[in-house]
């Protein structure tokens, strides 16, 4: 019994469906605003109301997430093919099969280029978004190029492989379906056509012609696409690297904190020790002077203020 995958279909669907819901939630919460009884029409009320519904770029990053699924799929029936390819028991090319991945090849590299045009839009939505939406939102993004990274790298993997596995099968079809033919004078084409090089043969030459003529525009397509996702991977490498450097950033603060709240708590070890020499000189009953009060709340601020920069 023949079956279809409709998962792919039926998140975009209801992804649209909640979003159609919350539109209409918007529009009869603003038309019954001023009529229903127990509903303040305060401006930060509204404002209340409406940090409640998520951001508008959640819709993006629904759509780019759907879109790598799809290229996940696609890289299985491309696997999938390639196999079929390759591994074919009889001796024949099937034209059909090479067209299939050449589609399928096509097809992947599109949604690659629709997916780094996404993720650049959204990445453009950040101007406009307050400081922690902007933070959460370059969070997002640097994880979407990082997965469309990933992909890029393993379809590039799956490419060459293939490649390599073409050229291995070319070379060793030459041991066995050799038609070369020595080189005579010219005199003597018309004796050597006589002997025995018959129309079966003549045939074979042609068609072993349109097959070099075929793997050789295999190789330029999986050359090309390969070249056009070099692009794609230098575009995400960029945005996580910029997303890298602002972790580096925060790593070196840390440790910045850590190396003054170390020279802070050295110092007040020494302070604490000469307080204690100061105290045991002195009667029991006698208290400190103002000098050492000054210098134990100057060295205790300095701690309190390196532990808060830690924290």
């Amino acid at each position: 019994m023949a079956t279809r995958r409709l998962t792919d279909a039926f998140l975009l669907l209801r992804n649209n469906a909640i979003q159609s819901r919350q539109l209409l939630a918007e529009q009869l919460a603003d038309d019954r605003m001023a009529l229903v009884s127990g509903i303040s029409l305060d401006p930060e009320a509204a404002i209340c109301v409406t940090k409640r519904l998520p951001p508008k770029w959640i819709d993006g990053v629904e759509e780019i997430r759907y879109e790598v699924s799809r290229i996940k799929q696609k890289m299985k029936e491309l696997a999938s093919l390639h196999d079929k390819h390759l591994n074919r028991p009889t001796l024949d090319d099937s034209s059909e099969e090479e067209h299939a991945i050449e589609i399928t090849t096509q097809e992947i590299t599109q949604l690659f280029h629709r997916c780094q045009r996404a993720v650049q839009t959204l990445h453009s939505k950040s101007r406009s978004c307050t400081d922690q939406e902007r933070q959460l939102l370059k969070n997002v993004v640097s994880s979407l190029a990082q997965s469309l990274q990933d992909l890029s790298t393993s379809f590039r993997h799956g490419q060459s492989d293939y490649l390599k596995r073409m050229k291995n099968r070319e070379e060793r079809s030459k041991h066995f379906f050799d038609t070369s033919v020595p080189l005579m004078d010219d005199g003597e084409d018309t004796t050597l056509y006589d002997r025995g090089f018959t129309d079966d043969q003549l045939v074979l030459v042609e068609q072993n012609t349109v097959l070099v003529e075929e793997r050789e525009r295999e190789i330029r397509q999986i050359v090309q696409s390969i070249s056009d996702l070099n692009e794609i991977f230098r575009d995400l490498g960029s945005m996580i690297v910029e997303q890298g450097t602002v972790l580096d950033r925060i790593d070196y603060n840390v440790e910045q904190s850590c190396v003054k709240t170390e020279e802070g708590l050295k110092q007040l070890h020494k302070v604490s020790t000469k307080c204690t020499v100061l105290i045991l000189s002195r009667n029991g009953h006698e208290r400190p002077g103002r000098k050492l009060r000054q210098g134990v709340s100057f060295y205790g601020s300095l701690f309190f203020m390196g532990f808060q920069q830690v924290v």
